[in-house]
C-alpha cells in the first residue's frame, strides 16, 4: 500500500513541475553576489525543487541514523536484563 501511495506522490510531482514549466516559460534574472544569470523561470523552480529534496534527504537520513543508533543502545541494554529475568521465571513455575 505504502509502494502504490509513493509511486502516486512521486508522479503527482512529476505532472505539477512538468505543468508548471510549460506553462512559466519567461525569462527571470537572477542576481549572486558576484554575477548575474538570466535563467527561465521553469528552470530555477526545478532548482530550488531539487535542492529541497536533497536537503529533505540529508536531513531525514541523519535524523533516521541517529533513530537507529539509539535504538541500537536501548536494545543491547535492554538485552542483559531480559537474559537475567529468564531463569527467575522459570525457577517460579
Amino acid at each position: 500500500m505504502f509502494k502504490v501511495l509513493k509511486i502516486i506522490l512521486v508522479a503527482l510531482c512529476l505532472i505539477s513541475a512538468f505543468v508548471l514549466g510549460s506553462q512559466n516559460p519567461q525569462l527571470v534574472q537572477i542576481n549572486y553576489i558576484i554575477a548575474s544569470n538570466t535563467l527561465p523561470l521553469a528552470v530555477i523552480i526545478s532548482i530550488c525543487f531539487l535542492l529541497g529534496v536533497v536537503i529533505g534527504c540529508f536531513v531525514s537520513f541523519k535524523l533516521f541514523s541517529q533513530l537507529k543508533w539509539q535504538n541500537y543502545r536501548l536494545k543491547k541494554q535492554l538485552a542483559p536484563e531480559q537474559n537475567k529475568k529468564k531463569p527467575a521465571a522459570d525457577k517460579d513455575s
